[in-house]
């Protein structure tokens, strides 16, 4: 991103031009700050969509960064621009697409989740049954990505993986960065070190991976991997892309076993979007292992998104330089690490790893 903005009448001379889109960009970032003129988000948003327009990298960036701060949202923004499906021009279609196909090869599935009902409109060759070969072949295409957003239920914050995981590598660093602490935090392995959701995530991966390993067996599958409790990073935090990797992993484990009750299979794949839509199948469900994989996997996407909402909750803090949340969730560690015996580093050294 730029490091020093013009004034706004030089702002102003410089698009007259009408072909540098870093003056259109700039023009925009003076409008939303209010430097040199009255804020105005309509303006703002006018010219940096024009530099977007035009291929500024730094528009983009600029868009990214309020999409992660949570100045705007993705699915609000595509939502408005489609309204009534049946009236969006090709020409709107092959725009937004590419915002969306950004999106989706980015991993940001809980961005294309907030679009669900739209994604057809912008992927009409999509193949459900291609889609699930890919998946349990491990393939990665565009056909699994969709099944694998349209699948999610209510997992809306799976975005920015990246970005979470660089922050929580931050907020951690003055526990990783002490030697003797962190390989005492390794070496004790104690759950009790794990917050209420990390642990609820951690009964549910035994409760699963045991039912799927006994349908496995059972049914003669494959069986897919999955993340146990000793192959999951744990301490001193669980990554979030981990995290998502483990939610891939047990949707592949899902659709393993999709033909083990053919009285069920098309309900089955029918209710993959909706949390209480699969639990209303298990009831259906004869086999008791089968059945206890089924609502394993619900809880499992439930304890997952709920991690991973604090995980961006604490992103957007620090984007809008809110230091309070994070210095609260590493506190909450921190007592649990006197509350094992483990010795506690200073709270004063946390900002150091957070310049301003």
């Amino acid at each position: 991103m730029m490091k020093q903005l013009p004034s706004f009448a030089d702002a102003q001379k410089a698009i007259r031009g009408g072909k540098d889109p870093r003056a259109f960009l700039h023009l925009g970032m003076l409008y939303a700050q209010g430097i040199g003129t009255t804020q105005d988000e309509m303006l703002a948003q006018y010219f940096i969509k024009k530099a977007l327009d035009m291929g500024c990298k730094e528009a983009e960036e600029c868009l990214e960064l309020e999409y992660e701060s949570g100045i705007k949202d993705f699915g609000d923004e595509i939502n408005a621009f489609i309204g009534d499906s049946n009236d969006v021009s090709r020409e709107t279609i092959a725009k937004l697409k590419v915002r969306i196909e950004k999106e989706r090869i980015a991993g940001n599935i809980g961005n294309l989740a907030k679009i669900r009902q739209h994604l057809q409109l912008f992927y009409p060759e999509y193949n459900r049954e291609k889609a699930i070969s890919d998946i349990l072949n491990n393939r990665h295409t565009v056909d699994a990505d969709i099944l694998f957003t349209l699948s999610t239920a209510d997992n809306r914050s799976e975005v920015y993986i990246e970005s979470q995981d660089r922050l929580l590598q931050q907020l951690y660093a003055p526990i990783t960065s002490d030697t003797q602490l962190y390989d005492a935090i390794i070496e004790a392995n104690n759950t009790d070190l794990l917050g209420k959701d990390e642990s609820e995530l951690l009964q549910c991966i035994t409760n699963l991976t045991s039912s799927y390993k006994n349908i496995c067996k059972e049914y003669g599958i494959k069986p897919q991997h999955i993340f146990s409790q000793k192959t999951l990073g744990l301490y001193p935090y669980i990554k979030v892309s981990d995290l998502v990797l483990l939610r891939q992993q047990g949707f592949r484990a899902l659709l393993s076993i999709k033909d083990v009750d053919p009285a069920i299979r098309d309900k089955f794949l029918d209710c993959l979007d909706g949390d209480e839509k699969m639990l209303n199948v298990c009831e259906e469900v004869k086999d008791q292992d089968i059945q206890l994989f089924l609502i394993s996997f619900v809880e499992l996407n439930i304890d997952i998104e709920s991690l991973e909402i604090t995980s961006l909750a604490l992103l957007k803090a620090y984007r809008k330089n809110n230091l309070i949340p994070l210095s609260e969730h590493l506190n909450a560690f921190k007592e649990r690490l006197n509350e094992a015996g483990i010795r506690n580093p200073r709270l004063s050294t946390f900002r150091e790893f957070f310049p301003q």
